[in-house]
């Protein structure tokens, strides 16, 4: 039995009582204390140590291996042993040795989880937490790094985050638990070994309990950040424009991301704001956002105009949406229209359906919804009939679509009246970033149907209309069934 107080701080909240427990076994002190712990809380058949060779250190690492798997042989737990050559992926990727190292650690663990009750343990302490919150306060960090190493992180468990170092050798050096010392450790050439050996001693001499002061800012600023993003999120769903505020179908394009509305962004607290920014970027693919990155995305915001954002991305507010686009030119093209899916250039799809008047009996809907998304196949054919030759038609290439071009001009059905397209779009308020995207259908040259607008005078459908060509602007497999 191991003396009072010894890891009496570890915790497993979060684990569920079913699953496997798989444990991030380097055969260090930390480790090796974590598993021997976990098997008095756990059933030994749950757990699982993954040990992952990344194969830096020449025999050193081989040696930290067969300790790994022989700690598990002698306790009778499954090991795992995986081997990576970290130096070669960090020079694939770009990367440094450390970052590359921690990616491919989680990705093999997390591949040995796969399941809903699944559970990743690492051992992370305490004296780890206070080198993190100390680090990312000499980089200036904001609250998601001066919070330190999260207790959980989706299916990662840290049972070991309130015990310092100290008490975990304690504790192996009372259950004759023996271990092994990586020698890179003991080096200050890295940056958290010099605040290892030098900074975080220093702490604990002014305060002797350091370590439990700052699992205290740790937790308060957890609280903090959880509530800021739960914030943010809101604010992100609150400025989604609803339908109608901007063109059917170009709310997907060209990133599937949707177009923002400035003002509830502008009207929100600069710390909920800034997150909710963020948010946005990362998910149109804007990589890893730095703060400049982010004040210039705010700039942008309230001022208006555009900035390039990380990943090749551009970021433009105008007529009171904020906009994420590729950096790339807009092509121009002109292809003939098939029934089905029409895949066009900037990542959209215009899908194009035929249905006979009689499956369409409701009156409301045909004037509320087809007349904006559907053009009069009986006109286009010259025929009045339920079987008319659209097919044909369409195969000869007479239906096409095009992006929009200099001098374009449309007539909207029921206004009597031809405009400039661009006039239409301003009207409209669809910001200039926008426009590209949009194509145009055309029949035997004459424009016939744009998103948002409907079809153009003569190709409405009518009343008596029998036969009719319905027209939907969406991204690639949006309307595709999961299976």
């Amino acid at each position: 039995m191991s003396k009072p107080g010894l890891l009496a701080a570890a915790r497993l909240d979060g684990l569920p009582d079913m699953g496997r427990v798989v444990v991030g076994f380097s055969g260090g002190a930390d480790s090796t204390a974590l598993a021997h712990w976990l098997m008095g809380q756990v059933e030994r058949e749950r757990i699982l140590l993954v040990h992952v060779n990344h194969q830096l250190r020449g025999e050193e690492a081989w040696r930290d291996q067969r300790h790994a798997q022989d700690f598990a042989q002698s306790r009778g737990l499954a090991i795992q042993v995986e081997q990576a050559d970290v130096a070669a992926l960090a020079a694939a990727r770009g990367q440094g040795l450390e970052e590359c190292g921690r990616q491919e650690r989680y990705r093999i663990l997390l591949s040995h989880a796969p399941g809903e009750n699944d559970r990743i343990l690492t051992a992370h302490n305490g004296d780890d937490n206070g080198e993190t919150i100390l680090l990312n306060l000499c980089r200036g960090a904001g609250t998601d790094g001066l919070r330190g190493i999260p207790r959980q992180r989706g299916k990662i468990l840290r049972p070991l985050l309130d015990v310092a170092r100290d008490e975990i050798e304690a504790y192996c050096q009372e259950q004759g638990l023996s271990f092994v010392t990586d020698s890179s450790n003991l080096s200050d050439e890295y940056t958290r070994n010099r605040v290892r050996h030098s900074l975080l001693p220093v702490l604990k001499e002014l305060n002797p309990r350091f370590l439990q002061a700052v699992g205290r800012v740790s937790e308060l600023l957890e609280q903090d950040r959880d509530f800021l993003w739960a914030q943010a999120r809101a604010l992100l769903a609150e400025a989604r424009p609803s339908e109608g505020q901007v063109l059917p179908g170009l709310e997907a394009a060209p990133l599937r991301a949707a177009p923002l509305r400035a003002a509830p962004l502008r009207a929100a607290h600069e710390s909920v704001c800034s997150r909710a920014m963020k948010l946005f970027l990362e998910q149109g693919g804007c990589g890893r956002l730095e703060k400049k990155h982010l004040d210039r995305a705010r700039q942008v915001l309230l001022e208006g105009g555009s900035a390039q954002m990380p990943g090749g991305r551009e970021l433009s507010c105008a007529q009171g949406l904020l906009w994420l686009g590729k950096n790339q030119p807009a092509e121009d093209y002109e292809l003939p229209l098939r029934l089905g899916e029409n895949p066009l250039p900037g990542g959209l799809c215009l899908v194009l359906g035929q249905k006979k008047r009689a499956e369409t009996e409701n009156r409301e809907k045909i004037q509320n919804l087809l007349f904006k998304n559907a053009v009069d196949c009986d006109i286009l054919s010259g025929e009045d009939m339920w079987e008319a030759p659209s097919s044909e038609s369409i195969m000869n290439g007479r239906l096409r679509v095009r992006n929009r071009r200099p001098g374009d001009r449309f007539t909207p059905a029921g206004r009597g009246v031809s405009k400039p397209l661009k006039q239409i779009f301003q009207e409209l308020r669809v910001p200039a970033a926008l426009r590209a995207s949009v194509p145009l259908v055309l029949w035997d040259g004459r424009a016939a149907w744009c998103p948002g607008i409907g079809p153009a005078e003569g190709f409405q459908v009518r009343e008596d209309t029998r036969l009719l060509w319905t027209l939907e602007l969406r991204a690639p497999g949006a309307g595709e069934k999961e299976e």
